[in-house]
């Protein structure tokens, strides 16, 4: 059996999304209550946009197998999952308490993120005037060297199956601590050919049919990794693992 991981060198894919906030409202009176701000005095409503930590972004950008980790700034390509959104569209700043520090998006994409200590040390938020959860950050990875897993006489146990999966799924929480939690994680393509593959339960059976290129898709399900029932498949296959967004999710679950 073959496994080979397609990210090695390949886009891995960080959502921006609205992380967790100390701003909260304060009595000027007795009558009324200050509008809560971001640290450069925005408006709460800039609390429903897209943002990250800086040191969380630095920490993405520092993981991207190109990066120098001693660079005085780091170039990330960021889009939005909407297709009406142009890179145009997308204005970037850092929320600093002595006022926003714009980060232009060019038009391919991409936007040049400083690295300095003072940066480091006030940890601004990265904000963008775009919904919650709507752009995607690009970065390439090392994936870390996995072994396949042990097939004998057509059949493997289902924490096994997916072991390799979550050997790289772990390194990548290492970058994102989020990582297969908020939307995204891995799958496995499994090219079996013609052959189905069959998990078998006390519950009864379920079977995987390949499709018209000859391929199966798995994600790893919480209950049937704890439950660790038999998996039959063929002794000679080629494994994937694929980064996975929740649409791409979805669409496997329901096929």
């Amino acid at each position: 059996m073959i496994l080979k991981s397609v990210m090695k060198i390949a886009a891995l894919v960080f959502f921006l999304v609205l992380g967790a906030s100390s701003i909260s409202a304060t009595a000027q009176d007795d009558e009324s209550t200050a509008t809560p701000e971001t640290l450069s005095g925005r408006p709460l409503d800039f609390n429903n946009l897209a943002r990250l930590p800086y040191q969380q972004l630095i920490k993405i950008a520092q993981s991207d197998a190109r990066s120098d980790t001693e660079a005085e700034e780091y170039r990330l390509r960021i889009q939005s999952r909407d297709s009406t959104v142009s890179s145009s569209d997308i204005e970037l700043f850092l929320d600093l308490e002595e006022g926003p520090l714009v980060l232009v998006v060019d038009n391919d994409g991409y936007v040049a993120v400083p690295f300095t200590d003072d940066l480091m040390d006030a940890n601004p938020d990265l904000i963008a005037n775009q919904p919650r959860g709507s752009l995607n950050i690009y970065v390439d990875l090392e994936v870390p060297k996995v072994t396949p897993p042990e097939i004998k006489d057509g059949k493997v146990a289902y924490q096994e199956l997916f072991r390799p999966l979550v050997e790289i799924q772990n390194e990548m929480r290492k970058v994102d601590p989020t990582f297969g939690l908020s939307g995204q994680q891995f799958v496995l393509e499994i090219e079996t050919g013609e052959d189905p593959i069959k998990i078998t339960r006390d519950l009864g059976s379920r079977t995987f049919r390949p499709n018209s290129q000859g391929k199966v898709y798995m994600i790893m399900e919480s209950y049937l990794y704890e439950e660790n029932p038999e998996v039959e498949i063929p002794n000679e296959v080629k494994m994937n693992v694929l980064p996975a967004s929740q649409e791409e999710i979805d669409d496997i679950r329901s096929r």
